[in-house]
């Protein structure tokens, strides 16, 4: 894909995103960029913050978006330079990225930081939060300044200086262009550029010994870091460093550990010995050896930390408050350099066992959970129903990772690719932190989802994990429930664009708004049919949620918006509040109008548990069908070596046995027989069982 290619595939992905929120281009742009970018794990996640104003002395203040990094206690401002044309734009030089963008963005920070913005707004605007936050909080650890645009940048930019606020907060600078932006999608497992150098420690680089044994597919190091290197490289990258997987659970959180500060403080010298130390991986490093044979890493490309968040944000934390030396404080380091061709791999389990001694949940690791793959399935086969007079039925696409919908369209020519987007249309893609914030208001989780996607996406990875593990509730997640989610998909999606044009509607806060009124709306449903819910069936069937579902949705948007802009304490902010479970009680105990005929859009506790059971009736035929399929296609000769490794090993149970007979003899069994022997080959891969191993089997 050239340049041109990817910036109009972009620009139509916003252009599709604008039409479904009901907002502008520029927002849709700011939309999605964030979103590819925290997937990518290069920005945290990000909040809508659209703001142009004249500050004092007739500066300009201007910004797309904000996020809070909790991981390194730094700010992130955004801001978009939007051209939005069919043809390439004329490259980003710097002097049009700092007049037009860094400049404005960076006299927002200093503004609310002085007190002048928070007297000078409305609070009812997104801003004033902000400016209260920014002005009564210490200063970020960083403050970090991103430009979104769909121009290249000017060649001559190689570097962008750090620099220093008003109050000294250190400042840093990314742009983000159109190149950039593509060269993220070709290589999402990989960080952009992130190259640390090691070259200007005292020693010329970090002493390391080598720890790899055979022939093993990556080369492993330990060493003894500095604190105080560990520190400076985690200031200036952020939670960049820390792996995707782990980063919501490792994050730092509160003040520097106390433990480690005293210890710090105390016994510099026995950190060593007290901490358990960092897991890194690197898709390559340089090397170099000493006059005197030492081997020293000179340089480390895509460094992630995947244990030891804890203690990397701790000493930053340290370094940055100034009040504690580090010069004594050295960090156990393990690192692994696995190839770019295999780090999706291997990278995820090293994440995993290396923290597994902590208490670290199965939904920390969801995205590869066999759920993902199930909706995924069912995204690509079942057709939504066609509409309007529509000749073409169209699927609800999945995209259960990150660049799937563009990944399936390569290498197409343009006529199967027109083909491939009429029966995958962009406005019909969901993502997996779409889904789970969407489910996590129909559950009545409104709070949860307004935390933001990696923290909503977490609390619904445990639902479905713990659901997950019991079988009866496993069969439910098939064709039905797949077309209910959509249903509340197009619900929810309704809702954006309802909430936009409401004439109640202040601006600001959709996003909370239409989160509440979600969750308010299913309360509604289950009161009103007692103990049921609503009709999603009729709504998937229609594709749309009818006009009374509609004047319903703006009808509880009015009081979720009141609820939400009339906070317990006066001057707190909105945003704050609406990630309470006490603003989750009050929205969902205060009273809502009724739309004429609503109960008609609902179906009684009856039915819905009449249509759960079918589901899952009809969940089990199909798992048990798959399950049969593959005892069959791998064969008598297969079951006969499995059964005497089995026998060797001593895990052969009595139902094994009597499940492996038809096997063993090519016969069709049953389909309990058949999940008996997919559940008997995965525990003898486990014991090393090295015969042809079965496809997964247990979705």
């Amino acid at each position: 894909m050239t340049n041109e290619e990817f910036r109009a595939e972009l620009l139509a992905s916003a252009a599709s995103r604008a039409e479904a929120w009901s907002c502008t281009s520029r927002d849709a742009f700011v939309g999605e960029t964030l979103e590819r970018l925290r997937e990518a794990g290069e920005v945290p996640d990000a909040e809508s913050c659209p703001e142009t104003l004249v500050g004092q002395r007739g500066r300009k203040l201007e910004m797309d978006a904000l996020a809070f990094d909790e991981a390194d206690e730094s700010l992130h401002l955004f801001i978009a330079l939007l051209d939005g044309g069919p043809e390439m734009p004329p490259a980003l030089t710097l002097s049009e990225a700092r007049e037009q963008g860094f400049n404005r963005i960076l006299a927002v920070f200093e503004s609310a930081r002085s007190g002048w913005l928070a007297r000078s707004i409305e609070e009812s605007r997104p801003l004033w939060g902000l400016a209260r936050r920014v002005e009564r909080n210490a200063r970020p650890s960083r403050l970090r300044l991103h430009i979104v645009t769909d121009r290249p940048i000017s060649e001559r930019i190689r570097e962008i200086p750090a620099g220093v606020a008003d109050d000294e907060t250190q400042v840093t600078y990314q742009i983000w262009d159109i190149t950039r932006l593509k060269r993220i999608h070709e290589a999402y497992n990989a960080r952009d550029d992130l190259v640390v150098d090691f070259s200007r420690m005292p020693s010329g680089g970090l002493e390391v010994l080598p720890a790899a044994v055979g022939d093993a597919d990556y080369d492993a190091y330990l060493a003894a870091i500095p604190a105080e290197t560990l520190a400076d490289i985690f200031l200036r990258y952020g939670s960049r460093l820390l792996e995707g997987n782990v980063r919501t659970f490792l994050g730092r959180r509160g003040n520097v550990n106390k433990g480690m500060a005293r210890t710090i403080q105390q016994q510099p010298e026995r950190f060593f010995a007290y901490n358990n130390g960092i897991a890194a991986t690197a898709s390559e490093v340089t090397l170099s050896r000493t006059s005197d044979g030492r081997l020293l890493v000179t340089s480390a490309t895509d460094l992630q930390i995947v244990n030891g968040a804890q203690t990397t944000a701790s000493v930053a934390m340290v370094r940055r408050d100034g009040r504690m030396s580090l010069s004594r404080v050295f960090v156990p380091m393990k690192l692994s350099v696995v190839a770019p061709d295999i780090c999706e791999e291997i990278i995820p389990l090293i994440s995993r066992y290396a923290n597994s001694q902590n208490t670290v949940r199965l939904s920390d690791f969801f995205a590869n959970h066999p759920f993902h793959r199930k909706i995924e399935e069912c995204s690509r086969r079942i057709l939504a129903p066609a509409i309007g007079g529509s000749q073409i039925q169209t699927h609800w696409y999945y995209e259960r990772a990150r660049g799937q919908y563009l990944n399936d369209q390569a290498g197409l020519t343009s006529a199967r690719r027109q083909q491939f987007q009429l029966a995958n249309p962009r406005s019909q893609v969901v993502t997996k932190t779409d889904l789970a914030k969407v489910e996590n208001c129909f559950a009545g989780l409104p709070d949860i989802a307004c935390k933001g996607a990696e923290k909503s996406f977490t609390e619904f990875a445990n639902t479905i994990t713990a659901q997950w593990s019991n079988e009866s509730q496993r069969t439910g997640y098939g064709d039905d429930w797949f077309r209910d989610a959509m249903a509340r998909i197009i619900l929810f999606r309704a809702a954006e664009r309802l909430v936009s044009g409401a004439s109640w509607y202040e601006g600001g806060y959709r996003a909370q708004i239409v989160a509440y009124t979600m969750a308010r709306l299913a309360r509604l449903a289950a009161d009103v049919s007692k103990g049921g819910t609503l009709d999603f069936r009729r709504i998937w069937a229609a594709q749309a949620p009818g006009n009374m579902l509609e004047r319903q949705i703006l009808l509880i948007g009015e009081v979720m918006a009141a609820v939400l802009r009339e906070p317990p304490q006066a001057g707190q902010n909105v945003t704050e509040w609406a990630k309470q479970q006490a603003c989750r009680k009050r929205a969902l105990e205060t009273r809502v109008p009724l739309a004429a005929g609503f109960e008609q859009m609902t179906v009684t506790g009856h039915e819905m548990r009449s249509q759960e059971k079918q589901a899952r009736t009809e969940g089990k035929i199909d798992r048990g069908l798959e399950a049969i399929r593959e005892v069959m296609e791998c064969g008598p000769s297969y079951w006969q070596s499995l059964s005497v490794f089995a026998r060797q090993r001593q895990i052969l149970t009595m139902a094994d046995e009597r499940a492996l007979y038809p096997a063993l003899n090519g016969s069709v069994p049953s389909d309990r027989q058949a999940e008996t022997l997919v559940s008997l080959s995965r525990r003898c891969e486990d014991a090393g069982f090295a015969a042809e191993p079965l496809q997964s089997a247990s979705v």
